[in-house]
C-alpha cells in the first residue's frame, strides 16, 4: 500500500502592509502526487531597495517546484537510489538548478519589464548597479520534501522548518544562523549556493511545515511556537479532498490575519507537507506532547511566579529590616525624648515650686503695700491737720501783726495830738 503525502498552504498579507498599503511580500508552493510532496515558502525583502521582492519570493518557490520536480518526478527510483549514495551531492545541484532557474526568471521579467529610471531614483535614491540587479527581487525561500526513500529540507535566510516527528514531537532541526544577529541571508546574495542549510532525515517524519518570519515573530518563545505548530498537526486528520483542503487553507488564513495583527505585523506564509496514512499513529503523541506542553506552560508560569515571589519576599525582608532598623532609631530618640521630658518635668516642678515662693512673696508684699499704704494714708491725715493749723496760725499771727501796726498807727496819732 502506498503512503498517501497531501500538503496545504496558505498565505496573509500583513497589517503593517494593510496599513502602509504595500503588497504582500510572501509566497508559498505545493506539489505533490503519488511519489512525493514539496512545499515551499519565500519572504520576499521588505527593504525599498528590494522594491520587485515580491515577484522575487514567487520566482523562488516557482524555482524550487522546478528543480525538484526536474529531478524527481521522471525516475523517482532512480533518484532515491542517487539520494541513499550520496544525498548532499544530489541535494546540492537540485539547490544549484533552482538558483538558475530564479535568476533566468528575474531575466525574464527584467525583459519584459525593463527597470525605469522612474524606479530608480523612488528606490534606489539614482544608484543602479547592474551586477547587483538580482538584489532588486531578493528574498528568503524554505523548502521541505517528503517522500518513500528520499525526506530533506533546505532553506536560505530567516523563517521557520518545523518538523513533527512520529511520535508526534515537534522540533526546528535547521535555522539560519544569520537571522540571530537580525540580518538574514539572501537567494540574490552572489554566493547565495554557500548560504543554504541542508537537512536529512533518516525517515519519513509524519510533517514538515515551512513558515516565514512573520509567523514565529508573532509568539513569545520557540516554545509556545512549537506547540501552536503541533496543534495545526492535530488539524490534519481528514484532508482527503481538495474542498477540505481548501477549507483548512481558508481557516489558516483567518488565524495568521489575527497573529499578524496582534503579533509581527508582517505577511505570514505556510506551506505544510504531511503524511495523511500517519495520523492515526501520530495522534495520541500529539495529544500528549500538547497535554506536556500545557504542564511544562503551567510549571513555568509556576516557576515564573515563585521567581516572584521570591523576589517580592527579599522585597519585603529588605523592607522589615528597613523597617526594624527605623524602629530602633524611632524607639532610641523615644527613649531619648522621654529622658529628655523627664528632665523638662522636673525644671518645671523646681520652677513650680519656684513660681509658688514668688506668689508668697508676693502675697507678702501686697500686704505690706497695704500696711504702708495705710500708714501712708493716716501720715496724709496728719499732715493736712498739721497743714490746716499751721495755715491757722499764721493767718492768726498776721492778723494780730495787723493789729499791731494799727495800735502802733493810733499810738503816734495820739503821741502826735499830746506833743502838740
Amino acid at each position: 500500500m502506498e503512503t498517501v503525502l497531501s500538503g496545504i498552504s496558505a498565505i496573509t498579507i500583513g497589517q503593517s502592509h494593510i496599513d502602509n498599503k504595500t503588497e504582500c511580500q510572501d509566497s508559498a508552493i505545493l506539489d505533490f502526487n503519488d511519489k512525493y510532496v514539496m512545499g515551499a515558502v519565500a519572504d520576499g525583502h521588505g527593504s525599498k531597495k528590494h522594491f520587485r521582492s515580491a515577484k522575487g519570493s514567487q520566482f523562488a518557490v516557482e524555482a524550487a517546484k522546478y528543480s525538484i520536480y526536474e529531478y524527481m518526478n521522471d525516475n523517482y527510483e532512480k533518484f532515491v537510489d542517487a539520494y541513499n549514495k550520496d544525498k548532499k551531492y544530489l541535494i546540492d545541484r537540485i539547490i544549484k538548478m533552482l538558483i538558475t532557474k530564479w535568476h533566468e526568471k528575474i531575466q525574464e521579467d527584467i525583459n519584459n519589464e525593463p527597470i525605469t529610471q522612474e524606479e530608480i531614483d523612488k528606490y534606489l535614491d539614482g544608484n543602479f548597479n547592474e551586477d547587483k540587479i538580482a538584489s532588486i527581487y531578493g528574498t528568503t525561500l524554505l523548502v521541505g520534501v517528503m517522500g518513500e526513500g528520499c525526506n530533506f529540507g533546505f532553506l536560505i535566510g530567516d523563517g521557520s522548518f518545523v518538523v513533527i516527528d512520529k511520535h508526534g514531537k515537534a522540533y526546528i532541526p535547521i535555522e539560519d544562523e544569520n537571522s540571530k544577529a537580525n540580518y538574514t541571508t539572501s537567494l540574490s546574495s552572489s554566493d547565495s549556493f554557500n548560504g543554504f542549510v541542508t537537512h536529512f532525515f533518516d525517515e519519513m517524519p509524519f510533517s514538515i511545515m515551512v513558515s516565514t518570519d512573520g509567523l514565529v515573530k508573532s509568539f513569545a518563545d520557540d516554545n509556545d511556537f512549537l506547540d501552536y505548530n503541533q496543534a495545526i498537526a492535530m488539524e490534519l486528520d481528514g484532508l482527503d479532498t481538495v474542498d477540505k483542503r481548501i477549507e483548512m487553507e481558508e481557516r489558516l488564513g483567518r488565524l495568521f490575519e489575527q497573529r499578524s495583527r496582534d503579533g509581527s505585523e508582517d505577511d505570514i506564509s505556510i506551506s505544510i507537507i504531511f503524511n495523511s496514512d500517519a495520523y492515526e499513529s501520530v495522534k495520541q503523541g500529539l495529544e500528549t506532547r500538547r497535554k506536556l506542553n500545557k504542564i511544562d506552560e503551567q510549571i513555568g508560569l509556576s516557576k515564573k511566579k515563585i521567581v516572584t515571589l521570591d523576589f517580592k519576599q527579599k522585597q519585603i525582608e529588605n523592607e522589615r529590616n528597613i523597617n526594624i532598623e527605623n524602629w530602633k532609631k524611632v524607639a532610641l530618640e523615644k527613649s531619648k525624648l522621654k529622658q529628655y521630658s523627664e528632665k523638662l518635668i522636673e525644671r518645671r516642678n523646681a520652677l513650680e515650686e519656684e513660681l509658688k515662693k514668688i506668689e508668697r512673696e508676693q502675697d507678702e508684699l501686697s500686704k505690706k503695700k497695704i500696711e504702708l499704704d495705710s500708714s501712708i494714708k493716716q501720715y496724709e491725715e496728719i499732715e493736712k491737720i498739721k497743714s490746716d493749723e499751721q495755715d491757722k496760725n499764721l493767718a492768726d499771727k498776721q492778723k494780730e501783726e495787723e493789729n499791731i501796726q494799727i495800735k502802733e498807727a493810733e499810738k503816734r496819732r495820739l503821741q502826735d495830738i499830746l506833743n502838740n
